[in-house]
């Protein structure tokens, strides 16, 4: 085996490097449910968990966008394995929500490669105890194939039985962290794509869970870096926008592939790469792609560039940046869809990468992050409505 060091080279030159070899297993990582141990070991290897992991404890400490290509990369070779790097990643922002002492002394105390898993979603609840919380609750779609050594779970603080509300007037939220063994795993994880995920339900039972291993998800992190700058739904939500790029360019390249050979049953004198009517309809697609990225990456390194200055984030970019992240993930749905139109017949075979592409866009789509009830926020922002606060948290 071949390890490529991320300390040698750039963490995209190095997933560049492991990237055909994904493409060429992804039948086998479909099939298998998971993300094969050997390429987690090599994507570890690469810096592509510890892409947000600050310089101080050894991580790379990316950039957004420079992380968005490597994420991209590699979703274009195979959406699973896209989707398990950005949420490996991904935890490190969260992580950085917790007391610093936490983070100093117990996530990253023996390096930069802790990993966790986890759901964001408030389906737990928590209840106020001495120097903690009492946890219970079931989250699905806690995604990773990946070992690790914590989970997180959101919960709903209750008092008395009822929900503690904050001065925004919504439910208080205390995201919890324990020791991954104090959960149960349940087997629920049977989707229609992005099958490799391994986001199975996760369940915990009355976990005393102490205070210092709580946090405000929405709040201020503890360790200053550009990224951990960033609310927390703005970091995480770009970084979903390049899987959806990465599986949408990936299926174009599929299609110009299959266009080079293929011959219409009612046409076989002409080369489906030859007709008219596909290129033009492959030359919309791939402008429409571009588009897409193109105001990806602008909303994304403007957002980043107030962070790194250290600047506040202004409400309506920040609502823009999560409107681009809903229309984008939409764009990509739809250049799926038409590429898997093109493609005719042969597309709905299981042999087809295509038909892959088609099942995962759509299941990325699904998430909350790529909700559309953005817009009416932003159009309230536009016209200078009023906007409930928790709204812009």
């Amino acid at each position: 085996m071949t390890i490529v060091e991320a300390s040698t080279t750039t963490v995209l030159e190095a997933v560049r490097k492991l990237s055909p070899e994904i493409a060429e297993r992804s039948g086998e990582i479909e099939k298998a449910k998971v993300v094969p141990p050997d390429l987690l070991a090599r994507l570890a290897d690469a810096g592509a968990f510890r892409m947000f992991v600050p310089r101080q404890y050894g991580g790379e400490e990316l950039s957004l966008p420079d992380a968005m290509a490597v994420i991209e990369e590699l979703s274009r070779a195979d959406g699973s394995t896209g989707w398990t790097v950005m949420v490996g990643a991904d935890f490190a922002p969260v992580f950085a929500r917790f007391p610093k002492h936490v983070v100093d002394s117990e996530v990253y105390h023996d390096g930069p490669d802790a990993m966790a898993r986890g759901a964001l979603a408030p389906k737990g609840i928590a209840v106020p105890a001495d120097g903690g919380y009492v946890v219970s609750g079931q989250w699905p779609l806690a995604s990773g194939s990946y070992k690790h050594d914590w989970m997180m779970g959101n919960c709903i603080v209750l008092d008395d039985g009822q929900p503690r509300m904050t001065e925004l007037g919504a439910p208080e939220m205390k995201l919890a962290m324990v020791p991954t063994e104090q959960v149960q795993f349940l087997d629920t994880w049977d989707s229609v794509g992005l099958r490799a995920t391994n986001s199975h339900d996760f369940v915990l039972k009355e976990v005393f869970v102490p205070e210092h291993h709580t946090a405000e998800l929405f709040g201020p992190a503890g360790v200053d870096v550009p990224m951990f700058r960033l609310p927390i739904r703005l970091s995480l939500g770009p970084t979903h926008v390049a899987v959806a790029l990465g599986i949408a360019d990936g299926a174009l390249a599929d299609l110009r592939g299959l266009a080079k050979t293929k011959r219409p049953a009612f046409n076989p004198g002409m080369r489906l790469a030859e007709d008219p009517v596909f290129q033009f309809r492959l030359g919309q697609l791939d402008t429409r792609l571009a588009a897409a990225r193109a105001l990806a990456e602008k909303e994304t390194q403007l957002m980043w560039d107030i962070a790194v200055a250290g600047g506040q984030i202004d409400p309506l970019v920040g609502v823009r940046n999560r409107a681009m992240v809903a229309y984008v993930h939409t764009a990509c749905v739809e250049i799926v869809n038409e590429a898997f139109g093109l493609a005719g017949s042969n597309a709905m075979y299981n042999t087809s990468t295509l038909q892959r592409r088609l099942r995962d866009i759509r299941t990325a789509a699904q998430h909350v992050a790529a909700s559309a009830e953005i817009y009416q926020i932003a159009g309230a922002l536009l016209v200078g409505e009023d906007v409930p606060p928790a709204a812009l948290i």
